[in-house]
């Protein structure tokens, strides 16, 4: 009865309390703020790939940046609404990411991991030299939108623009992962063979793991470059990747509110390293070792013990087709076996 109360209660408190923070915060804590949504929509995409689906890609952080620059160039070159630029920066990353799963088909988690970090050094290495278009490492600024003629201009006008985008993204993010579709990804994780023996076509789902991520990366990208207001590619390099990374290992793999949860430490963590910033790589290597081997559930597998979240249901639903595989593998032998 705790649990499910809790489980009641906690979505519409915590919505309740985002919607009054900026009444209690400073300009610069809401300027936090607004990164830690931004970071929420980037670690969903990211555990898409990584946590349900089981492919590694490091090129998240570069089609951030893509969605970022093709959000300011389309506002700040063609004159183009924020409101259409970010829609199109989504969907063009999107059909980027998607080539991904081309190589995803054909080579094993390791080859595939190189091939995205040259991809992710290709777009960076355009990013900085293509200067007609990006404008090098002089970077490229966003003007704030305009809604119904009000300029949303300031940390808090871009809070309130972010807060509903970010609520919605992380509520298709959990029906996605409820639906067929989450558990064709959890299947091709545990074991590719068994998901092709219970008719999940391997090449759709793979290249809609790659999509979705990419989605959410160009989506952030885009409010990214809105809360910075000023972009420039080094903000995209290695450092950006290993965020994202510690972003779903730290929040907890294979759960959309993790992601909700590392946004929250990690974007918070910066501010407490303030004086060591040329130890934070370093500590942030040190905590992914530390959660992958003491913790490897993160702060989810806290959440769980006080009934914050949902019951797996992946879970059980792959066992099941684990089983189903089976019985179908077994029936396949003994035919195979009986003399025609």
């Amino acid at each position: 009865m705790t649990k499910q109360f809790i489980r009641r209660w906690f979505g519409i408190v915590f919505l309740t309390l985002l919607l009054c923070l900026p009444l209690l915060t400073n300009s610069y804590t809401q300027y936090i703020l607004n990164l830690v949504l931004v970071y929420v929509v980037i670690s969903i995409g990211l555990n898409f790939l990584l946590g349900y689906a089981g492919q590694f890609g490091f090129a998240h952080a570069a089609l951030m940046g893509i969605g970022a620059y093709t959000t300011a160039l389309l506002v700040t070159r063609l004159g183009m609404s924020f409101w259409l630029a970010l829609p199109a920066a989504g969907l063009l990353t999107t059909l980027i990411g998607s080539v991904g799963a081309i190589p995803a088909l054909r080579m094993n988690r390791t080859y595939l991991g190189l091939v995205t970090i040259a991809f992710a050094e290709l777009v960076t290495w355009v990013l900085v030299h293509w200067k007609s278009v990006t404008l090098g490492t002089d970077g490229i600024s966003l003007k704030a939108p305009e809604f119904f003629g009000y300029s949303l201009k300031g940390d808090q006008p871009v809070y309130y623009l972010l807060l509903p985008l970010t609520v919605c993204l992380y509520l298709l993010a959990r029906w996605i992962v409820a639906s067929r579709i989450g558990r064709s990804l959890v299947a091709i994780r545990e074991n590719e063979i068994v998901a092709q023996c219970n008719g999940i076509n391997l090449a759709r789902t793979k290249g809609l793991a790659f999509a979705l991520s990419a989605f959410y990366a160009g989506i952030g990208g885009g409010m990214y470059a809105l809360t910075l207001g000023f972009i420039v590619p080094e903000s995209f390099m290695m450092f950006q990747l290993i965020i994202h990374y510690s972003l779903i290992v730290i929040g907890g793999l294979s759960s959309i509110f993790g992601s909700v949860l590392g946004a929250i430490v990690l974007t918070a963590l910066p501010e407490i390293l303030r004086d060591f910033q040329a130890l934070q790589e370093i500590i942030y290597g040190l905590l992914l070792m530390v959660f992958v081997v003491f913790m490897p559930d993160g702060l989810t597998g806290l959440a769980k013990r006080f009934g914050i979240l949902p019951e797996e249901i992946l879970v059980r639903d792959v066992s099941r087709l684990k089983s189903r595989s089976e019985g179908k593998a077994s029936g396949a032998s003994v035919a195979a076996r009986t003399p025609i």
